[in-house]
């Protein structure tokens, strides 16, 4: 994968992300922000339950006296005083007194004293258990009448006790705008701290999605590097085994073909020269040449079909899902000696290796064999192969003519390149080292470490 192509990947990830993050960033942001408001209007409507309540106990309860029931003037007024100190200024614009039967015993508008309506159910609630009971008012009930002009109000009722001990209701009109006002103080003390706190947080995982985005492009170039390295071995060994087909074994069997077509030539030059009699010794093939076809003819066919034999054997010690690499080693050893290259083997027994680990060893000891017996033929091969530690190494070496490194980096001439054997152990999590110059012979060093059993 290139450098742009990477680039690329790491910034469509971070768009992405940012792009998601926005998206939560409003929608937390947005419900932290509607939540915290709910919270604000619960909160300030407690605190005007709150503020009723006291004046319902220590403003308006001790000065309601049975003569405030009765309608004394006198009891009315000593009321009224208290009432309207108490609500000068802007923060109370009512106050009744209602009795259990619904009757107002007292209001600071004295036109609706005596005058009675039903009570309901969370103001009998609130009379009767002594709590506390909210609502922003109707105005369309006959009870507001006179309270229009305030426009809309916030109505808390208090359940409390007149100076005889009977249960009386409290009502304070409070005007929303000062419910609002909290409100609006409150929020923008909570929610922007809510927000600053959500907008920091996605902030903080930027550098978290850029590692992220960056991990997902390493992964995605190890697993393209691994496909390429997989399709370029694969049609590597396809074409080894196209051209050792070719080389060996159908060159063997066309032999054969032309010397059955000899025989068969014989055959019928010996048929026609005897015609039902005895042999023409002077013109008559001798037998002795006729089984000399026959026997050229045998052994090709014997030598093919133990070719054949070895390579698929070969095949299935390399890649069979028991690959032991001492194992493939040794059968890759054998049949290069036995194409001319002479191979020493030291190989050392191998712990417990995973899949790969083995793939690896093999592919990288069977194209360094091969490549030496190829390109430093008559030259003397060794193989060895050691575990030092936590750590395999394989070393191929010959003394042959060598080759200049610089010009070896890719695939060379039907084999796997050099880069491809450097991926393979890099798979592994190991590495590939290649000593070589002109006339100083080839060494290829692959260390594979090994895993840490759990």
């Amino acid at each position: 994968m290139s450098r742009l192509r990477r680039r690329s990947v790491v910034a469509r990830a971070l768009v992405q992300h940012a792009a998601i993050s926005l998206i939560a960033l409003v929608a937390v942001g947005a419900l932290a922000a509607i939540v915290c408001i709910q919270v604000i209007q619960t909160q300030a409507l407690r605190r005007a339950e709150s503020n009723g309540e006291l004046i319902a106990n220590q403003v308006v309860a001790p000065l309601v006296t049975p003569g405030v029931e009765r309608g004394d003037a006198e009891s009315l007024l000593a009321l009224n005083r208290r009432v309207q100190f108490r609500m000068d200024g802007d923060t109370i614009q009512r106050i009744k007194v209602w009795s259990a039967g619904g009757m107002i015993l007292y209001s600071d508008d004295r036109r609706q004293i005596g005058l009675r309506y039903p009570l309901d159910a969370g103001d009998l609630a609130a009379l009767n258990s002594g709590g506390v009971d909210s609502d922003i008012s109707d105005l369309d009930k006959s009870e507001n009448v006179f309270d229009r002009g305030f426009g809309e109000s916030l109505e808390v009722y208090a359940g409390v006790h007149d100076t005889d001990g009977r249960r009386i209701l409290v009502e304070t009109y409070f005007p929303t705008l000062r419910l609002h006002a909290d409100e609006k103080a409150l929020t923008w003390r909570i929610v922007p701290v809510v927000l600053a706190a959500v907008a920091v947080l996605g902030i903080l995982l930027v550098p978290l999605a850029f590692r992220l985005a960056r991990r997902v492009a390493h992964y995605e170039r190890e697993r393209q590097a691994m496909i390429h390295l997989a399709v370029e071995a694969s049609s590597a060994e396809r074409r080894r085994v196209a051209g050792e087909l070719h080389d060996g074994v159908i060159q063997d069997l066309a032999g054969v073909g032309y010397a059955l077509t000899a025989l068969d030539a014989q055959v019928m030059q010996l048929e026609t020269t005897t015609g039902g009699g005895p042999p023409r010794r002077s013109s008559a093939p001798p037998i002795d040449a006729l089984r000399a076809t026959l026997h050229t003819a045998q052994r090709l066919v014997h030598d093919d079909v133990l070719a054949l034999r070895e390579l698929t054997g070969l095949q299935y010690a390399v890649d069979g899902p028991a690959a032991d690499p001492a194992t493939a080693l040794r059968v890759i050893a054998h049949q290069v000696s036995a194409e001319g290259t002479p191979v020493d083997l030291a190989v050392d027994e191998l712990p417990d290796l995973p899949a790969a680990h083995r793939a690896a060893l093999i592919r990288i000891g069977r194209e360094a064999l091969r490549n030496a017996a190829k390109h430093a033929a008559g030259a003397q091969v060794e193989l060895t192969l050691r575990v030092i530690g936590t750590t395999v190494v394989l070393v191929v070496s010959d003394d042959g003519p060598g080759f200049d490194l610089r010009r070896a980096a890719g695939p060379v001439e039907g084999h796997i390149g050099l880069a491809l054997l450097a991926d393979a152990a890099e798979g592994a999590g190991g590495r590939l080292d290649v000593r070589s110059q002109p006339g100083h012979g080839t060494t290829v060093i692959a260390t594979i470490p090994v895993p840490k059993t759990r």
